[in-house]
């Protein structure tokens, strides 16, 4: 679905992903804002373009930003889903403090708010703490905290898996497969094994994107860890929209305890429907730098 904002086109989300192979079921008008607060970053990952930015010195516009989600409502268009990353929004503090107080507003009472968060860090864990989240994604990649300082390029504290003060039910956990770390079912089954123990309900793998040579060279994909195979994962299904993208779902259920686990077979990088971003500056459609909506 296409309309008008401010002057351009943007596309809307109007149909649900295809549950397997039937039919999408149409749904209420919807988009997913990006709200990208900096560039800045406080981890150093090799397989990162982002890896050690600084955050930039150009002021962030929140009353845009509030502008944008009013003028969706106007419309008709829900805002789904809230996404606040970066770069690392832990850097920005004050600044992501300042939107989440713009939100405790009425107006914005149907916004899930998302936090994205390399989460091993104090300062990125003190940003998980604050209540105001409905959702958290945050980076794990692997069960050693040597393997992971050497893998953010940075000393990662021992005590940083006790996630004191943060509601580990509203955490997602991402973690890249990379050639020497997760890379093997055997190594998948143990993430499981640890994600479980840290009482964490949902993990998700994802491929690298190959933006560097790191990633080249590091790449294992999806069907290397053959996730079917390790015991006591059960598939429970797939939803999909068409070639641009599909996900698969599974259970892992042991000892009594159950984690959700999510997998991106293929996305088309080109698709972004329902896919808004704002810089502080410019909303665009999607992640492209010339696409600039508003």
């Amino acid at each position: 679905m296409v309309v008008d904002f401010c002057g351009k086109k943007i596309a809307v989300k109007e149909f649900d992903c295809c549950l397997g192979t039937l039919p999408p079921k149409r749904i209420a008008p919807f988009v997913n804002l990006f709200v990208k607060v900096t560039n800045g970053c406080n981890a150093h990952c090799l397989f990162c373009s982002n890896a050690g930015a600084q955050p930039a010195s150009k002021p962030f516009d929140i009353d845009k930003l509030e502008d944008i989600i009013l003028k969706l409502k106007v419309q008709g268009i829900k805002v789904n889903r809230l996404n606040i990353t970066g770069g690392e929004p832990s850097v920005v503090y004050q600044l992501v403090e300042n939107i989440l107080q713009r939100m405790y507003g009425k107006v914005f009472d149907d916004i899930h708010l998302h936090l994205n968060t390399n989460g091993l860090l104090a300062q990125s864990q003190e940003l998980m703490r604050h209540p105001r989240w409905d959702s958290i994604s945050m980076s794990l990649h692997h069960y050693d905290i040597d393997k992971l300082s050497e893998l953010y390029g940075c000393n990662i504290p021992e005590d940083a898996f006790k996630f004191e003060g943060v509601n580990k039910q509203k955490l997602n956990v991402s973690c890249n497969l990379i050639k020497g770390y997760i890379d093997s079912p055997e190594e998948a089954h143990k993430m499981l094994d640890f994600a479980l123990q840290l009482g964490i309900p949902r993990i998700g793998f994802v491929a690298l994107m190959k933006v560097n040579s790191y990633c080249k060279e590091r790449f294992i994909d999806l069907e290397d860890i053959h996730i079917d195979t390790i015991p006591h994962v059960y598939f429970t299904k797939s939803m999909n929209r068409g070639d641009n993208c599909k996900c698969s779902n599974y259970l892992y259920n042991k000892d009594l305890k159950i984690l959700e686990i999510y997998m991106r077979n293929y996305a088309n990088p080109q698709y972004c429907e329902s896919s808004l971003v704002y810089d502080g500056e410019y909303l665009r459609q999607g992640f492209h730098q010339d696409n600039i909506i508003y």
